[in-house]
């Protein structure tokens, strides 16, 4: 399968899941409601490619939302997105890359990244320490991997507010169909065929068919990055919490 199949495959998903949810196809704006759309999955350029396919899925969509536009992220737009920081991450996805650099380091050739990022575990969080050591990272990394998020609608205007407050906490962490929105989710994992999928932050899990999953895939269960021992050593959590997780 080709990336393009692929992308076209999980398209066909969401065009029904659009019918289904009344989502108008400009906007992404649920009919008769202020919940919008916030997008198509992350898909690196890289990641049928990748030795190890692994799928990261989240909370709720934050900054990256297209509010200005008034509708939602296609697959390339998704990409410009979550790549044009370079390795400047926020908090979240600093701790997706470490992550991945985690789990792919022996496949990719990539130890003496990992152990860089890992010598300045004491001196930094995650993110610093992904920029101080930036220059001896990969800087493709990303780009092996998919991401998405299993809450995928955001309230319409909330990003009116400069300080982007209103964007933060549980306001956007709800089911709009449960048992719809859940079958959309088990359905682009399977088209997606991760080898190991990420759970980024407990909430909704119950809804995730979690047990199931575990038959296929590798499953880990993980805080969300921005929440990883708060104003401790972050990449320790990589090693003490989700390594043990993993069969590599």
């Amino acid at each position: 399968m080709t990336l393009l199949e692929l992308e076209a495959k999980i398209k066909s998903l969401y065009d029904v899941f659009f019918e289904d949810m009344q989502i108008d196809k400009q906007t992404g704006i649920i009919e008769g409601t202020e919940k919008r759309f916030s997008g198509h999955p992350y898909i690196g350029i890289n990641y049928l490619n990748s030795p190890v396919k692994v799928l990261f899925i989240s909370l709720d969509t934050g900054k990256d939302e297209r509010d200005d536009e008034n509708t939602y992220h296609d697959f390339d737009s998704r990409r410009r997105v979550i790549e044009k920081a370079g390795l400047n991450y926020n908090p979240h996805i600093a701790g997706l890359y470490a992550t991945a650099l985690f789990i792919l380091k022996n496949d990719l050739g990539e130890q003496s990244a990992w152990d860089s990022l890992w010598g300045n575990k004491d001196k930094y969080k995650i993110a610093k320490a992904i920029r101080s050591v930036s220059s001896l990272l990969p800087k493709d990394l990303i780009k092996y991997v998919a991401y998405q998020n299993r809450y995928l609608f955001v309230t319409v205007g909330r990003g009116s507010d400069p300080s982007h407050k209103d964007r933060g906490g549980g306001k956007d962490r709800k089911w709009i169909n449960a048992k719809r929105e859940s079958e959309l989710l088990m359905d682009e994992i399977e088209a997606l065929s991760p080898d190991i999928i990420v759970f980024q932050g407990t909430d909704g899990l119950w809804n995730c068919h979690v047990d199931e999953l575990k038959k296929k895939y590798q499953v880990v269960l993980a805080y969300h990055p921005s929440c990883w021992q708060k104003g401790a050593d972050k990449l320790q959590y990589i090693v003490d919490v989700i390594g043990p997780q993993l069969k590599l």
